[in-house]
């Protein structure tokens, strides 16, 4: 059974709320559905979802793959568990004078490679060298 971790639309018209659920890939988007994982509630202005990230876990651990929109939800939820998405969670500093100072000032550059040419004319001298062995030499008589 293919399992899929997916939004299943709720709701009247105009005022939609949707339920995060895991449901076999075969069922109808708005059919059956296996687990409840959390909800999300798009026009709610302070915390709008809430997701089960242990029982996440659990249905991941068996096989099942995530939509689009329900990676996203649940990779706000693993970022911040029981934080209002409205507040971003604390950055880390970089120091960057450290990151300038690890990079070496200067990168050594490889010697230029040396032309071939005296290798191309020993080639050729030693051509001349086995023509001259095969001609046959000029006997007078």
């Amino acid at each position: 059974m293919a399992t899929k971790i997916r939004l299943r639309r709720m709701g009247a018209r105009n005022n939609p709320f949707y339920r995060l659920v895991v449901a076999d890939s075969r069922f109808a988007t708005t059919g059956r559905y296996l687990e409840v994982l959390g909800w999300y509630d798009p026009k709610q202005a302070d915390k709008n979802f809430s997701v089960k990230v242990d029982r996440v876990d659990h249905w991941l651990g068996t096989g099942a793959q995530m939509s689009a929109t329900a990676k996203s939800l649940i990779k706000k939820a693993r970022a911040g568990e029981g934080v209002e998405p409205g507040s971003a969670p604390e950055e880390k500093q970089v120091d960057t004078q450290a990151l300038i100072e690890a990079v070496p000032e200067t990168v050594e550059k490889p010697e230029p490679v040396a032309e071939e040419a005296p290798a191309e004319e020993s080639a050729d001298a030693a051509a001349e060298e086995v023509a001259a062995e095969e001609a046959p030499e000029k006997q007078e008589s």
